[in-house]
């Protein structure tokens, strides 16, 4: 009986490049993931992948192709191997049903990141008064008068040389970047039990509190950090915390900007240009 199969069916429907093990993973990674986050695009992490996953690639191809010449040359059919020897790669790479990145990617742990909305608190004992630190963290948080003072004069208090207000949140990185800078994010919203610190990256000193928030800022990736890539990492070099401390801070992106009126947009726009 004749062979009417065409070459397309001696190829898998399904086939494998790559084998990742659970336990690969960015973990020990955060520079990079750091680096995507800032450029907005996976490119790095792919030129990685690239680099580190071309052997077993090329491994896995040869012996899928072998695998397949050897059942066409048994039915008689090693010239139309060689003829479409292109097109069959071509078609074993478009079956190829695993994805290092997104293996990689699926892997690995959430990461400690912060949100600097932008606001320098001074040192405790200096130019600045204890009052002044407090207004300035409660206008920042939107918060009315008198809420949650006792909290907001801790964090004061305890922050003795001052620093950066920091939002802290762990998120998956991939979770950032949306590859696309012509169509960013355009909001961050926190909620929950929402992590606040106030961290000095220049002597390593800070202090954090927990208060119950919901609430909106522009989204400036610039304002946007992996705490192990700054100096002085809060979360590990300071106070030696776990990966799930600031778990308890949710959030989300958003592609509307901060409400509607002219007031809104006017502080967007200064946000955005500090």
């Amino acid at each position: 009986m004749k062979n009417t199969k065409s070459w397309k069916d001696y190829v898998p429907q399904s086939v494998s490049l790559y084998y990742m093990d659970y336990r690969e993973n960015l973990d020990e990674y955060e520079d990079l993931q750091d680096r995507c986050i800032r450029e907005n695009n996976l490119e790095k992490l792919y030129e990685r992948v690239l680099e580190r996953y071309r052997e077993q690639e090329a491994d896995n191809l040869l012996r899928i192709l072998d695998e397949i010449k050897e059942t066409m040359v048994i039915e008689g059919r090693q010239e139309e191997f060689e003829k479409y020897y292109n097109e069959i790669t071509e078609l074993i790479r478009q079956r190829n049903d695993t994805d290092p990145t997104d293996s990689l990617i699926k892997n690995s742990s959430a990461i400690n990141m912060f949100y600097s909305p932008g606001i320098e608190i001074e040192e405790h004992i200096g130019r600045e008064s204890r009052a002044m630190s407090c207004y300035k963290i409660r206008r920042t948080l939107k918060l009315k008068k008198g809420q949650f003072d006792t909290l907001i004069e801790e964090l004061v208090d305890n922050a003795i040389y001052g620093g950066e207000l920091r939002i802290y949140f762990n998120a998956g990185f991939n979770e950032l970047v949306t590859n696309d800078n012509g169509n960013d994010f355009r909001t961050i919203r926190f909620h929950g039990d929402v992590i606040v610190a106030v961290a000095n990256s220049f002597n390593g000193s800070g202090y954090h509190i927990s208060l119950p928030l919901n609430i909106t800022f522009p989204f400036v990736r610039d304002r946007l950090f992996v705490d192990s890539q700054v100096r002085y990492s809060y979360a590990t070099e300071v106070c030696g915390m776990c990966r799930e401390w600031c778990d308890s801070t949710s959030w989300e992106t958003g592609y509307k900007t901060v409400g509607n009126t002219g007031r809104n947009r006017q502080k967007e726009k200064t946000l955005l240009t500090n």
